[in-house]
C-alpha cells in the first residue's frame, strides 16, 4: 500500500521526537512549521502539554490563543486572552515589551468582533481552520520571547 502523503506521519514523529527530547531549540520555528503543515491540533497539545506544566508559560498562553481564535473557540477564547494578557503585563524582556502592546490591540479587536460574528457562519469557519498554508499568527511575539533567551 502506498502513502501519498507523508507530511501527517512527518510530523507526527517530528512531535514525538520533540516531546521525547523536550527541546526547547528552535521551539517557534518547530511550532510554526507545524501549524503552516496544517497540524494545529499537536500545537495545542504542545500548549497543552507546556500550561500542565507551568500555568504562567505565556508560549503556551499563546498557542493557545492562536489555536481559540483559528477554529472559533469562544467559550474558551476570552479566558485564554484574559491570562494571556495577565501573564504577558508581567514579562519585562527587552523584545517581548515591544510586542505586548500589539497582543493587547490584536486581542481587543477579537474581543469585540466575536459578537458580531454571524451564527449561521461558525461551523464553516471552524472547518477552515483545519486548512494548511496559513502562518501561525504569534509567530512573531514567540520570535521575540525566543530572542529574549525564554526558551533556553
Amino acid at each position: 500500500m502506498k502513502i501519498k502523503n507523508y507530511t501527517p506521519i512527518v510530523m507526527g514523529i517530528m512531535l514525538l521526537v520533540a516531546s521525547a527530547t523536550n527541546a526547547q531549540t528552535n521551539f517557534v520555528d518547530y511550532v510554526s512549521d507545524l501549524w503552516f503543515a496544517g497540524c494545529k491540533s499537536n500545537v495545542l497539545a504542545i500548549a497543552n502539554q507546556r500550561l500542565q506544566q507551568d500555568t504562567n508559560d505565556i508560549a503556551g498562553l499563546l498557542l493557545k490563543l492562536d489555536y481559540d481564535i483559528e477554529f472559533l473557540q469562544f467559550s474558551s477564547f476570552s479566558n485564554t486572552m484574559d491570562r494571556a494578557l495577565q501573564v504577558g503585563a508581567t514579562i519585562t524582556t527587552t523584545n517581548f515589551v515591544v510586542w505586548y502592546p500589539i497582543l493587547m490591540a490584536r486581542t481587543e479587536m477579537l474581543r469585540g468582533m466575536i459578537p458580531s460574528y454571524p451564527p449561521d457562519q461558525i461551523d464553516s469557519g471552524r472547518a477552515k481552520g483545519n486548512l494548511s498554508g496559513k502562518p501561525l499568527p504569534s509567530k512573531s511575539i514567540l520570535k521575540a520571547l525566543e530572542k529574549d533567551g525564554y526558551f533556553q
